[in-house]
């Protein structure tokens, strides 16, 4: 018999005070050993998805997305509010975040239908080509005009406030991909609304790279003087961007290969494919710098979006291989979002806070208009012409990523980039998740996947 929704309430809220209760006594436990640090590792991973779960499941009687809850227990238990994750302790889970997010990056691969996007390849095209152009525009027009009234930002150079509003207007059509793939499983969504999304959120993540190293270039001789550095980056870039979807490629031809010779049981080995790219990338990575003068690295993200592409759309397995995944979902994103909310970094959005609701509003204005114009060019039907700019709010990794490749040229501009850009993050993280939800109910595509 299934409990009444009264019930699962009250039931849900004891069993999160009594967790939030076990978490307050550990933290006066006293650590003299190297196996107590061990346990209270243990300990800290169980309480953080215990109490993920259970705050994202009373969240969701309120219709906000499980991933917004389990992002906000995260900052509640975070260094900057209990403390329950101190900085060390999310530094400690990094690792175990980067599997994670292997892990998500093949379920978005494996998501996308080529049947299904062939059918909206006008809609791609138009969406990424506007979206590339008017979005860093419309941020870099409020920037320039809006930063000399902030204190952040009035005693800067004008070469580095230039340098700033470039960046931050490529980085702002960055996407989070992880994100977008929580909310399509929880809703069960599916059909051409949901399909189009995607394909956009994982595009744009490769373009934005692409973007901002030459933009890097072309800022080259404000920051530091030097023409060919940006350029030497930009061809590092594109032989990171081959190898990685090379190594993809292959990859699914190996997953490809073991389902054909293992019929059930794929969990394990999963999990195994997740935790081998994240740590092979970094061994490859630091090979090639060691024996040549290059400093490559191969991509996990780009890898496993690759591998799951692969075998939905090359090989008989691309439903099983989804089904797989998203049965195994439900700990992964309760780990990753937990994780990415105690990262959050909340001292960033009181510093800047009037400066990053302004980028966050100039962007969303420049999705939709961007997303309103391809789809009307595109003939798209009319409630996803305006719904579209609400599936891509949500940011997160590349665009983190992205801030600290200008540390090596101008440390000062790094510095603003990187507060700027994680204030921003902070809010995209609590609106977009709602924002795609609402769009998906809106646009009768939830709960059309029925796997």
């Amino acid at each position: 018999m299934t409990p009444r929704p009264a019930t699962r309430i009250v039931r849900n809220a004891i069993t999160l005070a009594m967790a939030v209760a076990l978490c307050a006594w550990s933290m006066e436990i006293p650590i003299d050993s190297s196996w107590q640090v061990a346990g209270a590792i243990n300990i800290t991973l169980a309480a953080t998805l215990l109490c993920g779960f259970l705050t994202a499941e009373l969240l969701a009687h309120l219709g906000i997305p499980k991933i917004t809850g389990y992002i906000l227990a995260g900052v509640v238990a975070g260094p900057h509010v209990t403390q329950f994750l101190d900085v060390d302790t999310v530094e400690k889970l990094q690792l175990i975040n980067e599997i994670a997010l292997s892990f998500i990056a093949l379920h978005a691969g494996a998501a996308l239908d080529r049947t299904l996007l062939s059918g909206r390849s006008l809609a791609l095209g138009l969406n990424l080509a506007f979206q590339c152009l008017l979005v860093p525009l419309i941020v870099f027009g409020a920037i320039m005009v809006t930063a000399p009234f902030f204190a952040f930002t009035a005693q800067i150079t004008q070469a580095q406030l230039l340098a700033l509003a470039l960046l931050s207007g490529i980085i702002a059509i960055a996407r989070s991909p992880s994100s977008a793939m929580a909310i399509i499983t929880e809703c069960r969504a599916r059909g051409p609304f949901t399909e189009t999304a995607l394909g956009i959120t994982v595009a744009m993540d490769v373009l934005v790279i692409v973007l901002f190293t030459a933009a890097l270039a072309l800022l080259s001789p404000l920051l530091d003087g030097s023409r060919a550095t940006g350029w030497h980056q930009a061809g590092v870039l594109g032989l990171e961007l081959a190898g990685s979807l090379t190594m993809g490629a292959l990859l699914g031809m190996g997953i490809n290969a073991f389902y054909k010779r293992v019929g059930k049981d794929h969990a394990l080995f999963l999990l195994f494919i997740a935790f081998t790219v994240t740590r092979l990338s970094v061994l490859t990575g630091h090979q090639l710098s060691a024996f040549t003068a290059l400093h490559l690295s191969l991509e996990p993200l780009l890898i496993c979006i690759a591998a799951g592409f692969v075998v939905r759309n090359a090989t008989p397995f691309g439903e099983e291989l989804e089904g797989d995944l998203m049965r195994l979902s439900l700990p992964i994103y309760v780990l990753f979002f937990s994780v990415a909310g105690a990262s959050l970094d909340l001292g960033a959005l009181a510093i800047c806070w009037p400066l990053a609701l302004v980028l966050a509003t100039s962007r969303a204005a420049g999705l939709a208009i961007s997303t309103r114009l391809a789809g009307r060019m595109a003939n798209l039907p009319a409630p996803e012409r305006r719904l579209a700019w609400m599936a891509h709010l949500t940011q997160a990794g590349v665009a983190i990523g992205l801030t600290q490749i200008i540390a090596r040229k101008d440390p000062l501009t790094a510095s603003y980039l990187t507060t700027l850009t994680l204030a921003v993050i902070t809010i995209n993280q609590f609106i977009g998740p709602v924002a795609f939800k609402r769009a998906l109910v809106l646009t009768g595509e939830e709960g059309k996947d029925r796997r």
